[in-house]
């Protein structure tokens, strides 16, 4: 499961839960999440404009900025520039049906997220996803890396 994350740092009244940390975008990426409702999309660097299903309104959310997912659908995220950006989420598991994230120049997506195979996998996938909270969004360098 992962490690919860104090949202007071980032102006939030409640625990989070890391969903994707540090997520690098290069200009022209695109980011997919379906069924997302309540997930927060922090962008640490660049611009991402964001687009909800059902919602009339387009979103620009700049660097040091965030956006809290309002509605189930999808949600698709398009950097505008090189971005990086963190999800989280209020709930450790089942936090949206799955993510995807399609690098710019590619054609095919890369699954970040599924929760039937999280489901499926178990306590496989709860230690992987802890493993790469310690890492994530805020790495800190090791001696040897000093």
């Amino acid at each position: 499961m992962p490690e919860p994350i104090n949202g007071l740092e980032r102006g939030i009244d409640m625990r989070e839960y890391l969903v994707q940390g540090s997520l690098n975008l290069a200009r022209g990426s695109v980011l997919r999440i379906e069924d997302g409702r309540d997930i927060l999309i922090y962008v640490w660097e660049g611009e991402l404009w964001l687009t909800e299903e059902g919602e009339r309104r387009d979103r620009f959310v700049r660097a040091g900025e965030w956006y809290r997912l309002e509605r189930g659908g999808a949600a698709i995220g398009y950097a505008l520039g090189r971005t990086v950006v963190t999800l989280t989420a209020p709930r450790p598991m089942d936090f949206a049906r799955r993510i995807t994230l399609q690098r710019a120049g590619s054609t095919a997506p890369v699954e970040l997220y599924n929760a039937a195979r999280e489901r499926a996998w178990g306590l496989r996938a709860r230690l992987q996803r802890a493993w790469a909270a310690l890492f994530a969004p805020r790495a800190r360098p090791t001696t040897a890396a000093l």
